[in-house]
């Protein structure tokens, strides 16, 4: 039996169970995923493993199993040649899209930090323009808005919030020195004591209540 001579000496190393399976999976079994064939001596076929070949695929003589490895072994080879030339193109591809991958994250950190800037310059501007309103600017963070006008949207809403916030305050140290509520023009039996006031709460009682306000300050 001349097995040694099947595909010559330089035969690739296959394994007997893997290369008769192979066959039922020619369509799709070549998809192993493996890059060299799996171990197998064709040099050194026994009689059984000569006899699973044939009856795997129906063979009749050892013609045919010559024909079956070196049929298989062609595909084999071609297939490991398509996967190293493929590997070559992911590889080149690959250092492409790092090359890309690379550019595109110097553009999303340089609009991140633009983004963070505007946020920054956007800040201080609401703080200006709570200062100008008597509201202190530490409070420029509860302003909402993304541009400019928004901003300004926002503080003139939180000044109507401030100034209600302000007034119950006031109204309420009000209480304890005085007849009626903040606003209520009745006398003051007993002078609010002006250094328990804010200077917001000062300036809302001196606009809200000028009598109560001139007697806290007598």
């Amino acid at each position: 039996m001349k097995i040694a001579t099947l595909c010559g000496n330089s035969l690739l190393k296959l394994n007997l169970q893997q290369f008769a399976e192979g066959q039922e999976g020619d369509e799709g079994g070549a998809g192993t995923g493996q890059e060299t064939p799996p171990e197998f001596n064709a040099d050194s076929l026994t009689d059984e493993q000569v006899a699973a070949i044939k009856e795997k695929f129906g063979l009749k003589d050892d013609t045919d199993v010559d024909s079956i490895v070196k049929s298989k072994r062609s595909r084999w080879q071609k297939e490991l040649e398509e996967e190293k030339n493929e590997a070559a193109r992911l590889a080149k591809l690959s250092e492409e899209e790092r090359q890309q991958a690379l550019i595109q994250k110097e553009k999303d950190d340089f609009e991140k930090e633009k983004a963070v800037f505007r946020q920054e310059q956007l800040l201080v501007e609401k703080g200006k323009q709570l200062q100008e309103i008597g509201i202190p600017s530490a409070f420029a963070a509860r302003i909402q808005g993304n541009t400019a006008e928004e901003a300004i949207k926002d503080v003139k809403s939180f000044k109507a919030e401030w100034d209600k916030a302000v007034e119950a305050a006031v109204n309420e140290k009000l209480k304890a020195s005085v007849d009626t509520p903040l606003g209520g023009g009745a006398t003051p039996g007993k002078p609010v004591d002006i250094s328990t006031l804010t200077y917001e709460e000062a300036l809302a009682l001196k606009k809200t209540n000028p009598k109560a306000y001139e007697q806290a300050t007598k």
